[in-house]
Order: C-alpha cells, then structure tokens, then sequence
C-alpha cells in the first residue's frame, strides 16, 4: 500500500487499558529499530502489551493496514491520538 517513501512508526499497543502509543521516526529506520528493540525489551514479560513496528507512506496508511490497533475504544482513541501527534509533530517542528 506505500505510495510514497517510506516513513516508520512504532506502534505500543496495551490491552488492558485500550490504549496505543505511537512515535514517528521519518525515514530513520535506524533509530525506528532501536526504539522497536528498546520497547520490545521493556515490555517482553507483559503479555497485555504489544510492540509493532510499520513501515509505510504515512499514518493513514497504517491505519488502513493495521485498523485492528485503531478500533474504537471508549473515550474515541482515534481523534485521541490524533490530537497527540499533531501535538508531537508540532514539538518537533
């Protein structure tokens, strides 16, 4: 599905709170990996959280290939981490 060049994200998904986090590292593949290792060691004896990393055009592609991370949970999740991204990308401009 990526049209575009590719960006990374990294997705840290917790079950048991519904909640999903996610960082965007550009095209640096280099650091979206370290992250990706760092996390997964963090988290490997937590069965309630997952760990993706995706490569993709832009997010909203990730959303098309990865929506079971964005179904809809109370408090809407989606417009949720919208607002958070936009706040993060705005920190980093």
């Amino acid at each position: 599905m990526t049209t575009g060049p590719t960006n990374y994200f990294l997705l840290v998904s917790h079950h048991a709170t519904h909640t999903l986090a996610i960082e965007e590292f550009g095209n640096d593949d280099q650091a979206a990996a370290a992250a990706y290792s760092q996390r997964e060691h963090e988290y490997r004896d937590d069965k309630a959280v997952e760990v993706v990393m995706v490569g993709a055009d832009s997010l909203d592609t990730v959303r098309k290939t990865h929506s079971h991370y964005f179904a809809s949970t109370p408090g809407d999740l989606v417009s949720e981490l919208e607002r958070e991204l936009v706040l993060m990308l705005g920190d980093a401009a």
